[in-house]
C-alpha cells in the first residue's frame, strides 16, 4: 500500500511525549499501531500518522522494545488509539499501559499468536 514512509526513531522513555509533541489533530489522521516480532524476545513497535492532505506518504514514531516492557499508551492524547493497543495486547501479548486483553482472541485461542516461540 505504503512504498515509502518517514520514520521517527524514538525510545519507550520518549515515545508518548514524542507524539503529544507532534500530533495536531487538525493536521494529522492517527491511522494505527503495528508491531512485528524481531526474535529473541524483542519487538518493534511503530505508530503511524498521515496528514490529512498527504495520503501517501505517512509518518511512524518507532521504537524497539521487549516482551517484558511496558508500552505507554496513548490513549490519553488520541482517544481511538485503545482499538490497536488492545490488538497488540491480544495478538503479540504486549503489556500496554491500561490495554485490555481478550477483544480479539476467543478465550480458548492460544495466547499471543503473533508472537514467536
Amino acid at each position: 500500500m505504503y512504498k515509502n514512509f518517514e520514520v521517527i526513531e524514538s525510545s519507550l522513555e520518549k515515545i508518548k511525549e514524542d507524539i503529544k509533541n507532534f500530533y495536531d489533530p487538525s493536521k494529522y489522521h492517527f491511522i494505527t499501531i503495528n508491531a512485528i516480532d524481531l526474535g529473541n524476545g524483542k519487538v518493534n513497535i511503530k505508530w503511524f500518522f498521515a496528514k490529512y492532505e498527504v495520503m501517501d506518504k505517512p509518518i511512524a514514531f518507532s521504537v524497539d522494545a521487549t516482551y517484558e516492557d511496558t508500552i505507554p499508551s496513548i490513549v490519553d492524547i488520541i482517544p481511538s488509539a485503545w482499538l490497536s493497543e488492545a490488538e497488540l495486547a491480544d495478538l503479540f501479548g504486549l503489556n500496554i499501559e491500561g490495554a485490555k486483553k481478550g477483544l480479539f482472541l476467543e478465550p480458548d485461542s492460544p495466547p499471543a499468536p503473533l508472537r514467536r516461540s
